[in-house]
């Protein structure tokens, strides 16, 4: 399953991120504008593909019995996903170019502090962005209001989802969260989807050990509420909160670092040369989209597998400054690579961070990333200004792990420096 999703995936990657490079280069407002729509055309694409590879996901975990074990656990602040999905959507667009949320409706937030839980962050995020677009669809007027609650004993995060829609007509709301369900099915209908946002939505919140509720009125409105087990997080990593791709997306953990932000070099630190970015990907529209991405600000260098990649970091002069690694390459794969990388350059000076680039997106894939010593997991589709807020990330942490190796380096050799100098003036 994984393997069909990242190669249905992957094209829509290059054909998003291709028209994106070249809509912004294009001065000719007419073609611009043809170029954006393709980009909104294969977007949307990608989100029914998204979704059809996560039912199909949801119904082989209920198959073989392994719902739980899909899971990917993070620590989990609800807060900061909802408040990242709302302004997500706020800026976001249908199938007409229009904004998803109606001129005459205001999107408000009201979600408040809650106790980091221990979830899946990707699939936290697909449940209430769901949620909250479908009630976008149907409330032409009034309001959609996010807020949350915690029980008084502390077992149960909520969080509800309350619209002033067209509601649902009692016998509809039976099966709302049966797949390929929708209100009106009719050709004739208004709306855009396939019906499986809100029963994706309720496999995931279920898998998870919760419940999802739903009432309605016809002609009044709707109201969905999520509660999920307030289950800590096992370590004390800084909750995750997936930003864009839906998603995703994004997990900034950058781990093989000891500074203290006291200890931090000013942002106005500048490298004395280009950065290296080496690109390690065997599909040559996902280079070609990095490399349209990234030139204008660093030095690229790609390898087209994972043999490639391994032997120019053996043989080159100056390691590269970031690697964007692919998991899935024929041959030696990315988790592969990265986990020889990390035996290799082992002497804790070394700071070469690795961020994997995949259409995978399961909780395993990213888990298997980081066990194998990546700092970062970027989910394809990505918009340049992820990419590159990632790489610029890297690029700081790098910095200041060099620069606070060097600070104890000296400490540690300045007072016998010191000490002997005295001595030799005394002798």
């Amino acid at each position: 399953m994984a393997i069909v999703s990242h190669e249905l995936r992957s094209p829509l990657h290059g054909i998003i991120g291709l028209v994106e490079s070249l809509c912004n280069s294009e001065k000719d407002e007419v073609r611009a504008k043809r170029m954006r729509m393709v980009t909104n055309c294969a977007t949307r694409l990608l989100d029914l593909v998204v979704n059809i590879m996560e039912m199909a996901s949801c119904i082989d975990a209920q198959r073989t019995g392994n719902a739980t074990k899909q899971l990917c656990r993070d620590p989990v602040e609800l807060p900061k996903i909802v408040d990242e999905i709302v302004t997500l959507i706020k800026n976001s667009t249908d199938k007409r170019g229009k904004s998803l949320v109606k001129p005459d409706v205001e999107l408000i937030n009201n979600v408040e502090a809650m106790p980091i839980i221990e979830a899946d962050a990707y699939k936290c995020t697909q449940v209430f962005y769901n949620i909250i677009t479908n009630g976008c669809k149907f409330t032409m007027k009034g309001s959609l209001t996010v807020s949350s609650k915690v029980d008084s004993e502390n077992k149960w995060v909520e969080v509800r989802m309350t619209d002033t829609g067209i509601g649902v007509a009692r016998a509809s709301l039976e099966r709302i969260f049966e797949p390929f369900e929708q209100e009106d099915s009719t050709e004739g209908r208004c709306q855009e989807g396939i019906g499986l946002g809100l029963s994706i939505a309720k496999e995931v919140v279920e898998r998870h050990g919760g419940r999802i509720l739903v009432e309605s009125e016809l002609g009044v409105g709707t109201t969905f509420l999520v509660r999920l087990p307030v289950v800590m997080a096992a370590d004390t990593r800084q909750a995750q909160t997936p930003i864009q791709e839906k998603v995703a997306q994004c997990r900034a953990v950058l781990r093989n670092i000891a500074i203290t932000p006291s200890d931090s070099p000013t942002t106005d630190d500048k490298p004395s040369r280009r950065p290296v970015v080496l690109s390690v990907d065997d599909d040559l529209v996902s280079q070609t989209v990095v490399e349209d991405l990234v030139k204008d600000k660093y030095d690229i260098h790609m390898a087209l597998d994972g043999h490639e990649a391994l032997q120019y970091l053996k043989t080159c002069k100056v390691l590269p400054d970031v690697v964007l690694l692919d998991v899935m390459m024929p041959g030696i794969t990315g988790i592969e690579v990265c986990r020889t990388v990390r035996q290799t350059l082992q002497r804790s000076e070394i700071m070469l961070p690795i961020l994997m680039v995949s259409a995978l997106t399961t909780g395993t894939a990213t888990a298997d990333a980081f066990k194998a010593g990546c700092n970062d997991y970027i989910t394809k589709p990505f918009q340049e200004q992820v990419l590159m807020a990632r790489i610029k990330s890297a690029l700081k942490v790098k910095m200041q792990h060099e620069t606070e190796v060097a600070r104890l380096k000296k400490m540690e050799s300045g007072p016998c420096e010191s000490l002997g100098s005295g001595l030799r003036k005394r002798v």
